[in-house]
């Protein structure tokens, strides 16, 4: 499916921040110069059709208390499948992305109290501690997914 214009003027306007206001879509409707109706109608089609993964709110994980890390693996290439879906079934994994590289397994883990621990012996058993990168974010200088249409 190609992008319309108004698509593209769409998904560029609600990727930033929504009104919390009572109707927010009539105020978004009015930004973009369309009827309300219709603006809800192409956001339902959009995600209908994957170029919109999910609608919710973003929230601030440190502001939480939770804690981030980047973590690298080296993962023999017959056990990239198997180890991804494990890493991915964690609530705490933001992204699992695999990659070229002696470290090709990467991973964003979300934590508190002794889950990354857990989770660590978890994967050391897996593929040895040698094999893991662990990356403890320090300072976060930028979080935002944008993408310019």
């Amino acid at each position: 499916m190609r992008l319309s214009t108004l698509d593209r003027k769409i998904l560029n306007c609600i990727q930033e921040d929504i009104p919390l206001e009572h109707k927010p879509f009539r105020i978004l409707s009015h930004r973009l110069g369309i009827k309300e109706e219709k603006l809800i109608k192409r956001i339902k089609h959009l995600k209908d059709k994957g170029f919109i993964r999910r609608f919710s709110a973003s929230l601030d994980h440190r502001k939480l208390k939770f804690r981030s890390t980047l973590l690298g693996l080296k993962v023999p290439g017959n056990k990239v499948e198997s180890i991804a879906q494990d890493i991915a079934e964690y609530p705490e994994v933001t992204h699992c992305y695999l990659r070229k590289g002696a470290y090709n397994l990467w991973a964003v883990f979300l934590y508190q109290n002794g889950r990354l621990k857990k989770f660590l012996n978890k994967l050391k058993r897996e593929i040895g501690r040698e094999n893991i990168l662990n990356l403890v974010t320090k300072r976060q200088f930028k979080l935002k997914t944008r993408v310019r249409l």
